[in-house]
């Protein structure tokens, strides 16, 4: 796929940083982290399987990140994880679940709700933009339909 080279260093280093910087901050105080998942508005038994899974998930698409064959899926599940992340905090607070999710996780703790999604906002921005210009710079006709395989032969 040929798309942009600074789109495309853009949306890995960017995605690379956010998710590094995320892991990092867990591990770093796993304590406090474990006690940030359990102020959500998730059952407990949910908040402590997103304690192992998310910091294991974001692990995951650091090193599909760092994986030049795999960049491209690596920014899509990227963009999907951070769009999925500001989907919960704008259902939060308008209310959806009954209460409203603390804004006390993540990179910028203290910050609000709409500036935590002002800010996803920037990265699922750059993510659909690489989305989109990977889906323009894809040869027209790559496959041949006119070419049949083997089953389509008669001996």
């Amino acid at each position: 796929m040929i798309i942009n080279p600074y789109i495309s260093k853009l949306a890995q280093y960017s995605f690379i940083l956010l998710w590094g910087s995320a892991v990092s901050l867990a591990l770093f105080d796993w304590e406090q982290a474990k006690r940030k998942m359990g102020l959500q508005i998730f059952p407990l038994w949910i908040s402590d399987i997103l304690w192992w899974v998310l910091p294991l998930l974001q692990l995951l698409l650091i090193m599909v990140l760092l994986y030049k064959p795999t960049i491209n899926i690596g920014v899509k599940l990227s963009t999907l994880l951070i769009f999925s992340f500001t989907l919960y905090l704008f259902l939060g607070i308008t209310n959806f679940f009954g209460e409203t999710p603390c804004a006390c996780g993540g990179i910028w703790p203290s910050n609000s709700h709409w500036v935590h999604i002002g800010l996803n906002s920037i990265f699922i921005g750059l993510g659909i933009t690489y989305w989109v210009l990977a889906h323009k710079s894809r040869p027209k006709g790559d496959v041949l339909s006119e070419a049949g395989g083997k089953e389509d032969a008669i001996y």
